[in-house]
């Protein structure tokens, strides 16, 4: 490993020949003498009698900025922002050693046209990352992180709760880290915005081929006491409370946050299944009919402070417990039919599951910035104990009838009788350190280290009564009694650098050791893998490169390449061999010998800003090889039942455009547009398919007289395809209505969840012995009221006047 750095280090500086210019400052407002932050800074050099810009940057919040890679000579600095006049000034190159500040005075003509304000924008768009303001969206409220996803572009959430970004699974990390949690037990008063990285550079988790998706935690950042309770209710039995409380004073910071959020959600569905012959003839029918209630509650709390004591020592504690139940009661009747469509057999099958889970998270974080500028030492530490119960109660009744004559009589072996017992306990540890070290004013070198571990007690036992004896005798076979403990252990280097004309280059190597090791207590068999292997085989599958290549064509327009090489490992629900679904005719289990996929992906990047719109478009290509995928073929002693388990096929590909579109019509009206059209082909050694599909999002926010807003949100996911068949189109829409009070500080909103009650999910499995129509529901409409209440008023240092500053809605700046 040592030898492989000191190559990396010896062949980065002859990637580029870089240009040590640069200038940086301040702008701030001439009449209040406040930083300005948002403002473009253009360089410009006189060249052959004109005007040529050789550079730019925007400021940050405090009205710093920054520019790299100038040529030499004098030079003119351009400051502009929406409300104020243009400002030139000549800079020496003798005066590029100091700060320079540039004062910016407000334009009274425009500022009668324009109102201006000091709010972070809803959504902010780079070439790595994209940011979403949970706080700006209306729909949310009072919710789940599961909500806050769907309002998020470029992000899918399927039936099951689960985020996807191109039909890829997501990683989703809590404040740079992997969590246990699923979406719906993080509440979303508790994020302040969601960090989307589509396609992550080798300083990330090499498995993150789907992209990740961080969760940043709320925190305090103004002196004093602060915080804001909510408390929402709606039709269903829905309820929620939350209550976020901070305070800094000096180098202390603390912030409390506890949220309860509980439901009881109806939804329905149904299977309808034809059974057929070799020769396609329909044999028999099979349909279902599914109620669901939904139950769940949970509780959700966490504490952290932060010390500061200086300015280049930060330490960050925080400790984070989450307990509650999610249980899916509900009753299946079903029917068979003969191919004439005369009842053969009908019955039910009541599910009663009673679950619960608890989730115990403590963390540790230490920063140190050393005197040389862009120089700093990073620690980030995480112990996860997590535990959730596996029991559930199965009542199934099966009765034939004689020619459709009713009442049937009872199969033999019914009523069955199945009782799920046992819980899965696990601990996650992670410890990542991380440095980077500035070659010069243009470049730098990025180095760390990651080691996380996931150990958990599986117990799941299905157990059956035997109508003789009155006894529950236990399957082994659909059971699982285990150890598993999943590594990754991984060291990267990156390498960044300002290159001429406006060039930005950035590459990197990570080497990851992963491994999954399961030993039953059944039988002491073992199973998982390990990469690379023990000998060393497979060595240079465990190599992930990432390479990006980007340019400024102007302060408001660039374009960049980038690639990297992931790793697709198996989850849970993967390898986990209990029966996983309670339909009678469709049984899910797991794979335990599904080894990990790999994946290429290829993106290419264009973002520009003209006005009040803001535009970002993306290409990219996807290949997936050795890909895990799930399987559904007809049991071989029970030709009416489909079971699905997991296996690795050959390939996916899929490659598309994604557009990204934010305007502002006016001083009310603004939203965004999200539309990602891709071709999806999968293939395995018998079976292929392949569609042209699309996904769009839509989000408008319009502001009323009299502090009132409306946001409407609506999505829709096209027909996909699908190894053995496809996915109907899914289409939603979310309304919210808010008004605000107490100077706006405190609000009263009205929520409507799916509006048009659209939102299904209709699965098609097409295969010569059976068609399959599967409808499946995650939530139904609701409505819910929530108020909002501030808590304390933190301390403002400094006064601004009536005008404020406006950040754009979407910034596609770097």
């Amino acid at each position: 490993m040592k030898h492989l750095f000191y190559l990396l280090l010896l062949s980065f500086p002859t990637l580029a020949q870089t240009v040590p210019g640069h200038i940086g400052g301040q702008v701030i407002d001439e009449a209040t003498k406040l930083p300005l932050p948002f403002a473009t800074v253009a360089a410009y050099q006189h060249v052959s009698e004109k005007d040529s810009l050789v550079g730019g940057a925007q400021t940050d919040d405090k009205g710093h900025f920054s520019v790299d890679k100038l040529p030499a000579g004098p030079l003119t600095l351009r400051a502009s922002f929406v409300g104020y006049v243009t400002v030139n000034k000549v800079v020496s190159e003798a005066d590029r050693t100091n700060d320079v500040t540039l004062s910016v005075q407000p334009d009274a003509k425009q500022l009668k046209e324009v109102e201006v304000k000091a709010e972070k924008g809803t959504v902010s768009l780079s070439m790595e990352k994209r940011t979403f303001d949970v706080g700006k969206n209306l729909t949310t409220i009072g919710g789940t992180a599961e909500n806050v996803l769907k309002n998020v572009p470029s992000i899918s959430v399927d039936e099951s709760g689960n985020a996807t970004l191109r039909n890829l699974a997501t990683t989703i990390y809590i404040n740079g880290k992997p969590t246990q949690l699923t979406l719906a037990q993080i509440p979303a008063n508790q994020i302040e915005t969601v960090e989307v990285i589509t396609n992550p550079p080798a300083r990330y988790d090499a498995s993150t081929s789907g992209g990740i998706v961080n969760l940043v935690l709320k925190k305090n950042r103004a002196p004093g006491y602060s915080g804001i309770a909510t408390l929402g209710v709606g039709n269903n039995s829905r309820y929620d409370a939350s209550a976020n409380v901070e305070w800094r004073r000096g180098p202390w910071s603390l912030t409390g946050l506890y949220a309860f959020n509980a439901t009881q959600n109806p939804v329905t569905g149904s299977v309808r299944r034809i059974n057929r012959d070799a020769a396609g003839t329909a044999l028999n029918y099979f349909e279902q009919n599914t109620l669901t209630n939904l139950d769940n509650r949970f509780h959700n709390g966490r504490l952290a402070a932060e010390y500061t004591p200086n300015a280049q020592n930060v330490f960050s504690v925080a400790a984070t417990l989450a307990s509650g139940a999610f249980n899916t009661v509900s009753n299946q009747p079903y029917f068979t039919y003969s191919a004439n469509r005369t009842l053969t057999g009908y019955g039910n099958r009541q599910t009663v599951p009673q679950n619960d889970f608890s989730n115990l998270g403590l963390e540790f974080d230490y920063k140190h910035n050393f005197a040389r500028k862009g120089r700093e030492l990073a620690l980030l530490t995480s112990f996860t104990r997590n535990q959730f119960s596996n029991a559930a109660d199965w009542l199934t009744t099966s009765l034939l009838t004689d020619g459709g004559t009713l009442p049937g009589v009872s199969q033999p072996g019914y009523p069955e009788r199945d009782r799920i017992d046992g819980k899965t306990t696990g601990s996650q540890y992670l410890a990542q350190l991380d440095y980077v070290h500035p070659l010069s004013d243009s470049s730098k070198l990025e180095m760390g280290l990651r080691s996380f571990t996931y150990a958990r007690d599986q117990r799941y036992f299905f157990n059956q009564l035997d109508n003789t004896t009155q006894a529950y005798n236990l399957l082994t076979n659909y059971s699982q009694n285990a150890q598993i403990t999943e590594t990754v252990n991984a060291v990267y280097i990156l390498y960044t650098s300002k290159l001429r004309h406006n060039f930005s280059l950035q590459a990197g190597l990570r080497l990851e050791q992963s491994s999954l090791n399961g030993l039953s207590r059944f039988d002491g068999s073992s199973f998982g893998y390990y990469f690379p292997g023990k000998n060393g085989e497979n060595l240079i599958r465990a190599f992930f490169p990432s390479f990006s290549l980007t340019k400024m064509l102007s302060p408001t327009r660039e374009i960049g390449l980038s690639l990297s090489r992931k790793v697709g490992r198996p989850n849970f629900r993967h390898v986990f061999v209990g029966i996983q679904a309670n339909d009678r005719q469709n049984i899910t289990i797991g794979n335990p010998s599904v080894q990990p996929e790999f994946i290429n992906t290829a993106e290419l990047n264009y973002s520009t800003s003209w006005g009040q719109m803001s535009w970002l478009a993306t290409a990219y290509y996807i290949l997936e090889d050795h890909t895990i995928k799930p399987i559904t073929y007809t049991s071989p002693t029970d030709p009416t039942v489909l079971i699905t388990t997991f296996q690795n096929i050959t390939a996916e590909v899929q490659y598309g455009v994604e557009q990204t579109l934010k305007v502002s019509l006016g001083r009310n009206l603004s939203g965004f547009v999200n539309v990602n059209a891709r071709n999806f082909s999968v293939q395995s050694t018998t079976l292929q398919n392949s569609s042209w599909t699309y996904n769009g999002k839509l989000n408008l926010t319009y502001k009323f007289p009299a502090n009132i807003s409306a946001q409407a949100t609506i999505n829709r996911d096209a027909r996909v395809a699908a190894l053995q068949g496809y996915r109907e189109a899914v289409n939603g829409a979310d309304l919210a209505v808010r008004k605000g009070f107490w100077q706006n500080r405190a609000s009263v909103a009205l929520i409507v969840n799916d509006v048009f009650n659209s939102r299904r999910f209709i699965s098609i499995y097409d295969q010569p012995l059976a068609y399959q129509t599967t409808t499946g529901r995650r939530e139904v409409r609701f409505y819910k009221l929530v108020l909002q209440i501030p808590l304390g008023k933190p301390q403002d240092g400094r006064k601004r006047n009536d005008r404020k500053l406006d950040r754009p809605d979407v910034d596609f700046s770097n």
